[in-house]
């Protein structure tokens, strides 16, 4: 199971927000959903009106689904008032769940109003915010990736162009610019990343245990925290193997439906990414993952299908050793 903390209890008022870029519209028992301003102002207006709905000294617990930045900002706004929990599910549940209540229409308003008696029903696990300097390792980390991704991109770009007739000037001119330009914002960033690590207490502690593991340096270390957050502390193994898209996935039914067996690929690519490196590398100097990628590959499995299991025992390994502050080694690794 997942460690969270103690869903809401059954005692309060339970409200659902469908999260839009410029509007949210609110969902509570009873009452017509009502739509306010994704801003400020907008969520202070929508907090006074559903506490005017609520009793006296009552818990509101607002749920709503997983849409990036924008459920972040408004779970951020509402869980720093007085009396409020907060859950964020992941879209694709309500969706199953508008299905079991054979729902076929799909506006704003119905949606808002699923979240609510979802969440009412099941009550799902609280939210919380992530330790601010995580945060900041997450924004930095995923721009420094996109950046990576965008260079990459202009490099093989200016390959090609050796190939095109009378190319020009210009154009290899800002060819060559953007590269530099990228590759200078990418090392400002990764900088940046190195020193919020070292600043930080608990960032630092984190990054020199996952250092320990062979196949795992600085660079990877930081996209495991940015990418799994408190996740690592909170999760099952299990659980944090789903949230890579790192669980095997079965399609049996009867006895003519026997598909292949793949991963699920519905968690996080960024984190599932990450970890493919670290396994690659650690099949040669990782002797535990060694031992794994060759007894698989010697018992006739894909190369390809050996490292994806690499993968997951690297992601377990890395979180047995956040969990209990043990540096790794091979011969003592808990909880693997």
């Amino acid at each position: 199971m997942i460690r969270e903390e103690q869903a809401m209890s059954k005692d309060g008022l339970t409200v659902g927000i469908d999260v839009g870029a410029e509007e949210l519209w609110v969902a509570v028992g009873g009452r017509k959903p009502r739509s306010f301003t994704h801003s400020r102002s907008g969520i202070t207006s929508l907090h006074h009106w559903v506490s005017e709905q609520a009793n006296s000294g009552a818990t509101i617990h607002y749920c709503l689904e997983a849409t990036g930045v924008y459920g972040v900002h408004v779970a951020t706004q509402l869980i720093a008032r007085s009396g409020v929990t907060v859950s964020i599910i992941n879209p694709a549940v309500i969706v199953a769940f508008a299905r079991t209540r054979m729902k076929r229409s799909k506006t704003d308003q119905i949606d808002a109003e699923l979240i609510r008696v979802y969440a009412e029903q099941q009550r799902p696990a609280l939210w919380r915010p992530e330790p601010q300097a995580l945060q900041h390792l997450t924004a930095m980390g995923a721009q420094a990736d996109a950046l990576k991704a965008t260079l990459q991109q202009w490099e093989n770009r200016g390959q090609t162009h050796q190939f095109v007739p009378q190319l020009p000037p210009v154009v290899a001119q800002t060819q060559r610019a953007l590269v530099r330009s990228l590759k200078r914002q990418l090392n400002k960033l990764e900088l940046a990343i190195r020193n919020l690590c070292a600043a930080d207490a608990d960032l630092a502690q984190q990054i020199a245990l996952l250092e320990t593991i062979p196949g795992i340096a600085m660079q990877s270390a930081t996209r495991l925290l940015a990418y799994g957050g408190s996740r690592w502390h909170r999760y099952s193994a299990r659980a944090m193997t789903a949230q890579a898209g790192l669980a095997p996935h079965h399609h049996r039914s009867g006895s003519s439906v026997d598909k292949k067996q793949r991963i699920d690929k519905q968690g996080d690519r960024r984190l599932r990414k990450a970890l493919y490196m670290p396994a690659l590398v650690g099949t040669v100097h990782n002797p535990c993952l060694r031992s794994v990628y060759q007894r698989l590959c010697g018992n006739g499995k894909l190369k390809k299908v050996a490292l994806v299991a690499c993968m997951r025992k690297l992601l377990v390994m890395a979180q047995a050793i956040l969990i209990t502050k043990t540096p790794f080694h091979a011969t003592t690794l808990p909880l693997t």
